[in-house]
Parts: structure tokens; sequence; C-alpha cells
């Protein structure tokens, strides 16, 4: 029986990942450098740690990755404290909102920071909904570990038999599926690899098109 809703947050929530190839880019152009699309695509879904790896072998040894995180992150925080819309992926918000009044438990579990999901979360006033948010300042193990879907069925206290995930990413996804969870996967940038595809509950094309599966699931 499924008690509890964990979702991920950039690119499924909210549609976070063009402002942050935006960022990159112009991280990346002050230090004479061109960070592009296929870069991004790599880097998405992944710990910042093996995104620095991916970055470093592109770029070459000698690149700075810290001062360019450093910098996307300073160019990231400009565009909040400037009033920079941070968007709803298609259906996102209905569908936290009907698990809520269907009476499941939603937690967050994602690989973003917690200062900047809690911004998010109450910018787009669902914070309200949320009974625990989980992210990369709570685990030691990044996605596709399953840590962050573990330790968020921990604070619900439900079993992962109970839990019922909705992912965009392939890591992402991985996670929640090696976590012994039901996941649900709704790509924004990258397909699903064969290990998701052959143990995913589902792939929707939106969260809008969720609600049939859901309503059989939840019976």
């Amino acid at each position: 029986m499924i008690t509890s809703v964990i979702f991920d947050m950039d690119g499924l929530l909210f549609n976070t990942e063009v402002i942050y190839f935006e960022c990159y880019k112009k991280a990346a152009k002050e230090k004479g450098a061109e960070f592009s699309e296929e870069l991004f695509e790599s880097c998405v879904g992944i710990s910042q740690t093996d995104a620095a790896r991916l970055i470093r072998h592109h770029f070459g040894p000698q690149f700075d990755v810290s001062n360019l995180h450093a910098r996307t992150y300073a160019h990231f925080e400009t565009y909040l404290s400037e009033g920079g819309k941070i968007e709803f992926r298609p259906g996102a918000k209905e569908a936290v909102e009907f698990f809520h009044r269907r009476g499941l438990k939603i937690a967050l579990a994602s690989s973003n920071i917690t200062r900047w999901a809690e911004h998010f979360l109450t910018v787009g006033g669902i914070k309200k909904y949320f009974s625990a948010i989980t992210t990369s300042n709570d685990v030691s193990n990044p996605k596709p570990d399953p840590e962050v879907y573990l330790v968020s069925a921990q604070k619900l206290g439900a079993d992962v038999s109970q839990c019922l995930v909705f992912e965009d990413s392939v890591a992402g996804a991985t996670a929640g599926i090696s976590a012994g969870m039901r996941t649900c996967v709704v790509p924004q940038i990258k397909q699903p690899d064969s290990f998701v595809r052959n143990h995913a509950f589902k792939i929707y094309k939106s969260l809008q098109d969720i609600y049939p599966d859901m309503d059989e699931l939840l019976a």
C-alpha cells in the first residue's frame, strides 16, 4: 500500500535546469571557455564530485572546476536576488496537491542544497505540503546511490515498499529503484537508460499524465 510520495526537485518539480545551464555558460565564458549543452546534459542528476570529474576531463586537468562552480552559484544567486522566476514544470504543483488531498505523506529528495530547496518550495507555495526535505546536505552518498531516498523514507516513518518516487534524471531514477521504491520517471533532458526502462514503475511525458495510474494504484 502506498502511503508516501517522494519527489525530486530540479527538472521534476521546477524548471531550473535551463537556468543552471545559463549560469554555467556565463561562468565558463568568464574563464574563456564554452560550456556546451552536451556537457551540461552529462552533468545533470549526478553529484558535484562526478560532475567535476566530467568537467575537468572536458576542459583539461588544469581547469579550475571549484571556481567554475562558485561562479555558477554566484550567477544563480544573482538571478534569484534580482527576482528571477523559478517556474513549475507542467503539472508539478497540481501533482503535489493531488497527493496531499489523498492524505499521503510527501517528501522531497533533492541533490540540491537545503537552502535552495526550501526557497523554491516556499516561493512556489508548496512547502506546507512536505513533511520531510532531504538534500545533499543530509547524505554522504549522492544519487544514483539510494541514500537520499532511504533517509527520506526514514524521516516519513515509511517502509520502502510504501513509497512512490517521481524523478526526471537517470541518476535519480536509479536511486529510487535501488532503494526498492516504485519509481515513476518524467524525463526532461535525458531519456531513461535500459536499467531505468526495465525497472521503473512507469515512464511519463509529463506529471499531467499520471492520474489514471494513480487512481488505480491508490484505490
